[in-house]
């Protein structure tokens, strides 16, 4: 979920829809009246959903969603397919054009994808992908609200999602400190030069990292979710 800054009334709302059957409430919705009505805004199939949304810092009518292909049944499951990507809309959400400058798109081994924005470098933006079986495929990044993307130099990360990564699949940008990011899978890795090098830095926190929050005012100042609790 997140909500617009400048109008808490605007309420952009990722839905993945049933875990074991296709169904047709997958998608994007959006609320203008604080949550009291809904409405689907971006629908790609009934085994399509939305798994993550960014919103621009300084034009929140410029939102970024990702949509994950995800099926599952009692004898296989498939997390990926040729309609996960990452589209932008730059009128609040009432129309969109999915993004391939410098991504995978299209692409049948394409997985999870999580992105992020932050104030702190307003026109960039952060993708964390996985492919389809669940390994880790590429932190992108994009310098000008996702006009182009460039892969950042993420070879430390390699392991990060051991082999599920459709179990993770988040990215959280500082929102005060430029360049430093943060990704989670079985542990927290972290850049400080917007991905030029990647450490670890999960220090003795429990694996199956699943959550973040950084403070706003204060971007010392993190909470971490995992398996092992907050």
């Amino acid at each position: 979920i997140i909500v617009n800054p400048s109008n808490p009334q605007n309420i952009y709302l990722g839905a993945m829809g049933k875990l074991f059957g296709k169904n047709s409430d997958r998608g994007l919705y959006k609320a203008t009246d604080g949550g009291l009505t809904w409405e689907n805004k971006l629908f790609i199939s009934d085994s399509t959903g939305c798994i993550d949304i960014a919103i621009h810092p300084l034009n929140p009518d410029t939102v970024y969603a990702a949509t994950w292909e995800r099926i599952r049944r009692p004898d296989r499951r498939s997390y990926g397919g040729s309609s996960c990507g990452i589209y932008r809309s730059t009128d609040g959400g009432e129309t969109w054009t999915e993004l391939t400058n410098g991504i995978p798109n299209n692409l049948p081994t394409v997985g999870r994808i999580g992105i992020s924005t932050t104030p702190a470098t307003p026109n960039f933006v952060y993708a964390i992908y996985a492919d389809n079986i669940g390994y880790f495929a590429g932190v992108y990044k994009s310098t000008n609200s996702g006009d182009s993307w460039t892969r950042t130099n993420d070879g430390a990360l390699s392991n990060l999602f051991s082999s599920f990564g459709w179990w993770f699949g988040n990215i959280r940008a500082n929102p005060e400190i430029p360049h430093n990011v943060f990704v989670l899978g079985l542990d927290v890795s972290k850049t400080q030069g917007g991905g030029q090098t990647w450490v670890y830095a999960s220090s003795s926190m429990h694996v199956d990292q699943h959550a973040m929050y950084i403070h706003p005012l204060d971007p010392n100042f993190i909470f971490a979710g995992n398996d092992g609790g907050v």
